[in-house]
């Protein structure tokens, strides 16, 4: 009976030390992102302390100045929506208040994630392209519609497309949303690419 009793909690340990071994290297792969993510924005990198002995690692996060806006990539929460999704958002300053909207792919998935549109009604912008291809809500279809243009709207299509994210505007924020962490180098090169996206967008929506 003794003889059991050590097996089954040898086995306990074991288990749990591989397990913290998955957590350890996921996490060093997640932080060597944003490393490198602080390094090309020249922002600064935080990394949570871990807690529980190591099982329970909160994500990093970057944030600071880049292009003369506050910046930020983070993972806002765990458990997205009382679920076990896991989001990682990018947000940028505009200084402009009172204009909103909300991007997501057209389609069921993409209207599902119109979870902060409130009682918007999908707005169309007359780019048969665009409009098939992203569900967009807005406070000022005028306004969003002299701030896009040919170029940006391919770029939003082929964002969304691809990540199957969001990209919003609201209270002075332009961001981006998309399910999932940054744990490798395609991951990271999205987030790089889509900054400076939203950093141009964002000098537009200015002037």
């Amino acid at each position: 009976m003794v003889i059991e009793i050590a097996f089954v909690i040898m086995v306990a340990l074991a288990v749990a030390l591989v397990f913290w071994m998955m957590l350890r290297n996921s996490s060093l792969r997640i932080m060597t992102q944003y490393a490198k993510l602080a390094e090309r924005f020249q922002i600064e990198l935080t990394q949570p302390a871990s807690q529980l002995a190591g099982f329970n690692r909160p994500e990093p996060f970057v944030h600071g100045t880049y292009r003369g806006r506050e910046m930020s990539i983070s993972v806002p929460g765990k458990g997205l929506q009382n679920t076990r999704q896991i989001e990682t958002s990018l947000k940028v300053e505009v200084r402009e208040k009172g204009f909103s909207f909300q991007m997501t792919g057209a389609g069921i998935l993409g209207s599902l994630r119109q979870r902060d549109s409130g009682e918007k009604q999908r707005w169309n912008s007359g780019d048969e392209a665009f409009d098939l291809a992203v569900n967009v809500r807005t406070s000022d279809g005028e306004r969003l519609l002299s701030v896009l243009d040919a170029k940006q709207r391919e770029q939003i299509i082929a964002f969304l497309k691809a990540t199957k994210g969001t990209i919003f505007m609201r209270e002075g924020i332009l961001g981006f949303a998309k399910l999932g962490l940054i744990s490798n180098d395609n991951d990271r090169e999205l987030f790089e690419n889509i900054t400076e996206f939203l950093c141009q967008f964002a000098e537009r929506i200015e002037n």
